[in-house]
């Protein structure tokens, strides 16, 4: 697993082994490629196809949009990146987030590493209540565990030891 960066110091994806792009343009991409939204919409039974693609096209425009917003105002992530489960606080070290943004069904998983400091470990499009629902997002839970391993695995509490861990493998 390699660590990328989308914007120094405040969030970055993983890129698992075997992947040519990290999980958030990993994600952008399927969601707006059409092809790969009307196969989801069959393989889901959507019953309206069109209005499902249009609205998951119009989620990513608006969702970028957000993402770039926080940045460019030096807005916390915080904003955008919410505790996965009700229980989680935000002083768990390494707790697990959903990206959400109004009700669309988008959703980049993150791993908050610090304050206002967020890996992605993959994105889906939510068509279930709970992540446990639906393979897509048993997927992303899978991923979630898989990258707070190799986290904990080397050492990672805080944002200096994860500058520190990108830092050692460029």
């Amino acid at each position: 697993m390699k660590i990328e960066t989308i914007f120094e110091q405040v969030l970055y994806s993983c890129r698992f082994k075997g992947e040519a792009l990290n999980e958030f343009y990993k994600c952008l991409e399927l969601w707006t490629d059409v092809g790969n939204l009307y196969d989801f919409a069959k393989r889901n039974n959507v019953r309206d196809n069109y209005n499902f693609i249009e609205q998951i096209l119009t989620d990513v425009s608006e969702i970028q949009e957000l993402i770039t917003q926080i940045y460019e105002t030096k807005e916390s992530f915080e904003k955008y990146f919410h505790p996965l489960q009700s229980n989680e606080n935000n002083k768990k070290l390494l707790s697990f987030r959903k990206g959400k943004y109004k009700t669309n069904q988008l959703r980049f998983y993150a791993i908050r590493i610090d304050v206002n400091c967020f890996l992605i470990t993959g994105g889906a499009i939510k068509m279930s209540q709970k992540m446990s629902d639906h393979p897509d997002t048993i997927k992303e839970l899978v991923k979630l565990d898989k990258a707070r391993k190799h986290l904990y695995k080397n050492g990672i509490f805080d944002c200096d030891s994860f500058f520190e861990l990108i830092t050692e493998s460029t």
